[in-house]
């Protein structure tokens, strides 16, 4: 992943958090996993340890203002349960780039 891929992340995440109304939230939530999920599309050697640490602190923090947003809803529309899809989807998201880095982490090119 470049550094470009990790600041698209920040960026994302960053939308999220300053997102005002509905749309613009749900629009960033599905910018922020829609780059998440392809973190496992880069090379094992492109992500360092502090980037897989940073994806992490980034997705808990995305799933904590969904958490939030959901909560404060009066009723658990169709909206909301496509947050809490999107927020079952980070989590997924999470675990899979986990294996891809315990799958791959002793690899090395020959």
């Amino acid at each position: 992943m470049t550094t470009d891929a990790i600041a698209n992340t920040i960026s994302a995440a960053t939308h999220v958090r300053d997102a005002v109304g509905r749309r613009p939230f749900e629009h960033a939530v599905g910018e922020f996993t829609h780059i998440l999920g392809q973190v496992p599309d880069a090379g094992p050697s492109e992500l360092s340890t502090h980037d897989i640490g940073l994806l992490q602190t980034l997705s808990e923090e995305v799933i904590e203002l969904i958490e939030t947003r959901v909560s404060r809803a009066a009723v658990c529309g169709p909206r909301e349960q496509m947050l809490i899809s999107r927020l079952y989807e980070i989590r997924r998201l999470l675990e899979e780039i986990h294996q891809w880095r315990r799958h791959y982490g002793t690899w090395t090119p020959s």
